[in-house]
C-alpha cells in the first residue's frame, strides 16, 4: 500500500461537510498541497463562500451542494468527480449534526433516523459510490470521523455517541473489505473542537465553552481544539506517511480520554 494508498499533488480527495470547521479546514489544508477537492455540504451558500476564500480562482476546488443522506445525491456527487477525469484518491467522511439532550426514552424516532442519516448512513454512501473510483485510481484511502464518544460518552446523546459508536466499527470492516484494493480505511476520533456546532449547542445551553468542562490553555488536558488541528490529523491519515495505518483509529482529544 505504500505506494498507491495516498493522495499527492494533482490528486483529487472528497471532503464532506466542507463549509465550515474541521470541513473547511481539511479543505484548506489539502489545496495549501496541491490537492484538487470536491467540497460537499448541504449548505451551499455558506460553502462557496468559505470555499472562495480558501481558493479565490476555484482551481482547486469544486463545490457540490448535496444532501448526503440521499442516495441519488451521493451517487451524482461521484458522477461528477468521474467526469472530471481526475484521480480520486481520498474519501474524508466528516459531515456530522450534533444531538444533545437526547436521550433513548426523549428521542423521537424521526430524530433518530435524522441524525443516524447523517452521521453514519452518509459514510456508507459515500464511500459506497466513492469506493469504484479510488480503487481505479490504484488505490487511496478513506478517512471516517468518527468522536470520542465512540469510546467514553456522557448523558443526552444517544443518537449521536451511538453513530459515532458505529463508525468505528464500520471503518474496522471496511478496512479489511478494502485491503485487496489498496485502499487504507482510517478512523479520526477528535475530542471537542472549536465548531459552529459546538458553540451553538453552548450558546443554547447559556454557558460558556469554559463552563462546559473545557478548561483554557495550550497544555490543559481536555481542552479544546482548532479545527486545523484536527485537520492535520486528517491530511496526516491520508498521506503516505501513515501507509501503514488501517482499520485503526487515530485520535486527536487533547488527552480527555486518559481521564476517564
Amino acid at each position: 500500500m505504500r505506494n498507491n494508498s495516498f493522495a499527492t499533488k494533482g490528486d483529487a480527495v472528497i471532503v464532506t461537510g466542507a463549509a465550515g470547521g474541521i470541513g473547511s479546514a481539511t479543505v484548506e489544508n489539502l489545496v495549501k498541497q496541491g490537492i484538487f477537492v470536491i467540497a460537499v455540504d448541504k449548505n451551499g451558500d455558506a460553502l462557496s463562500k468559505t470555499c472562495k476564500s480558501i481558493n479565490p480562482d476555484g482551481k482547486l476546488i469544486e463545490v457540490i451542494t448535496a444532501d448526503l443522506t440521499s442516495e441519488q445525491d451521493c451517487q451524482a456527487i461521484c458522477e461528477q468527480v468521474k467526469s472530471k477525469s481526475i484521480r480520486l484518491k481520498g474519501l474524508v467522511n466528516n459531515a456530522a449534526v450534533g444531538a444533545f439532550n437526547m436521550s433513548v426514552e426523549s428521542t423521537s424516532f424521526a430524530d433518530w433516523q435524522r441524525i443516524i442519516a447523517i452521521n453514519l448512513t452518509s459514510l456508507y454512501l459515500m464511500a459506497k459510490y466513492s469506493i469504484p473510483l479510488i480503487r481505479s485510481a490504484g488505490g487511496g484511502a478513506i478517512v471516517n470521523i468518527s468522536s470520542i464518544h465512540a469510546y467514553a460518552t456522557s448523558t443526552g446523546v444517544a443518537p449521536y455517541a451511538s453513530a459515532k459508536g458505529a463508525v468505528l466499527t464500520l471503518t474496522k470492516t471496511m478496512a479489511l473489505d478494502l485491503a485487496p484494493d489498496k485502499i487504507r480505511v482510517v478512523c479520526i476520533i477528535p475530542g471537542a473542537t472549536d465548531t459552529p456546532m459546538l458553540r451553538q449547542h453552548a450558546e443554547r445551553e447559556g454557558k460558556s465553552l469554559a463552563e462546559l468542562g473545557f478548561p483554557p490553555g495550550d497544555s490543559a488536558i481536555g481542552r479544546i481544539a482548532q479545527p486545523e488541528e484536527v485537520a492535520d490529523v486528517i491530511a496526516f491519515a491520508l498521506s503516505k506517511g501513515a501507509s501503514f495505518i488501517t482499520g485503526s483509529s487515530i485520535i486527536p482529544d487533547g488527552g480527555i480520554l486518559a481521564k476517564f
